[in-house]
């Protein structure tokens, strides 16, 4: 069996970290008992081989042994698609986290039934967290401020290659070299925002020959690019 993944906020060099409640609380639920092995992790790229060092009702401490930098992921691309509703963002971030995905940018389209979001939120944080631990990711996937498209096209560079979900797209699948990946949501993208890809030189993918949910599509999008990446 696997060991089990503990987030901590910080491990600014101390060998014995208390675990936040939650985290405690995660361990207890799984009956480990002092001297039992996890992996610490902080979000940002470190992990910690550990051992429990005291769990009791006053929460669990573990000893950190081993200290490790994980480098940065080399393909930094992003992926940007409209906002799903309510409990579907908990569906589509741990995912992403699992397929790989660096960076989501949540946009707001003429067409989004979903028009803001707080990236800050505590319960933004948890699904990222968990999502980390569960696809066992030193690195917590990037969640960028909500923004329109013309601000998501403005910050693409000229060289950068950009595609974007269409049932009648003119290639299957994301490619391996995309910068840029763009997913409407169910209505559609608006005339307007279909010309303004185009302006840009967005190459249409098709995912599949229906209609999808704004989760299937991410999803399709991140797994068909992350195949194509395995098999350049």
């Amino acid at each position: 069996m696997s060991e089990l993944w503990v987030f901590v906020e910080s491990f600014e060099r101390a060998e014995r970290i208390v675990l936040s409640g939650d985290e405690g609380r995660h361990v207890a639920a799984r009956r480990l008992r002092p001297g039992d092995p996890l992996v610490a992790f902080d979000g940002a790229g470190h992990t910690g081989l550990a051992r429990i060092e005291s769990a009791d009702r006053r929460g669990v401490a573990i000893r950190v042994e081993t200290l490790e930098e994980v480098t940065p992921p080399a393909d930094v691309w992003r992926l940007a698609t409209a906002i799903p509703k309510g409990e579907r963002l908990a569906i589509l971030l741990p995912m992403l986290t699992q397929l790989a995905v660096p960076v989501w940018q949540p946009l707001v389209l003429e067409d989004s039934a979903v028009r803001s979001l707080d990236v800050e939120s505590a319960r933004m944080r948890r699904i990222l967290v968990e999502s980390a631990k569960l696809a066992r990711r030193p690195w917590l996937l990037e969640v960028r401020p909500p923004c329109d498209l013309a601000t998501l096209l403005g910050a693409v560079g000229r060289a950068e290659r950009v595609c974007f979900g269409d049932r009648a797209g003119e290639r299957t699948g994301v490619p391996s070299d995309a910068a840029t990946v763009v997913i409407g949501p169910e209505a559609g993208f608006s005339a307007a925002e279909l010309a303004a890809l185009r302006q840009v030189g967005a190459t249409a993918v098709t995912l599949g020959p229906h209609n999808m949910r704004i989760e299937t599509a991410a999803v399709a999008a991140a797994a068909t690019r992350l195949a194509s990446s395995l098999r350049d």
